[in-house]
């Protein structure tokens, strides 16, 4: 179903990109993806083109969404990968020591929660 009304792409809330720079990131990823390639035909390049400049935007997008957390959210953020990193540890093989790891992790994760 679509709407009747339209939404203005600069509208209060949405971040504006640089497009031109959006692009030159885009060119960059395909520049060095082929660089040195052997020859392929003019789809599979259009194709890896689009891969390229579909990632460009993603980075971009999420760059912009980094830019607006603030520093609490990026505490929680970094806690929650400092978990996921401690679950990684405890399905290491016992054999493997990781007390010195787990101890910098829980060391970190008492700072960041203390700032919080």
């Amino acid at each position: 179903m679509m709407l009747n009304h339209r939404v203005r792409a600069a509208a209060e809330g949405m971040p504006r990109f640089d497009r031109a720079a959006i692009m030159a990131h885009a060119w960059r990823l395909y520049r060095n993806q082929w660089t040195g390639a052997r020859p392929a035909n003019l789809q599979a390049r259009r194709k890896s083109f689009s891969r390229c400049l579909k990632s460009a935007w993603m980075t971009a997008k999420w760059d912009a969404a980094e830019a607006l957390k603030t520093a609490t959210q990026r505490a929680a953020d970094r806690v929650q990968e400092l978990t996921f990193e401690l679950m990684r540890d405890d399905a290491r093989d016992w054999r493997v020591s990781g007390r010195a790891d787990r101890r910098a992790i829980y060391t970190e994760i008492a700072g960041l929660e203390g700032r919080a």
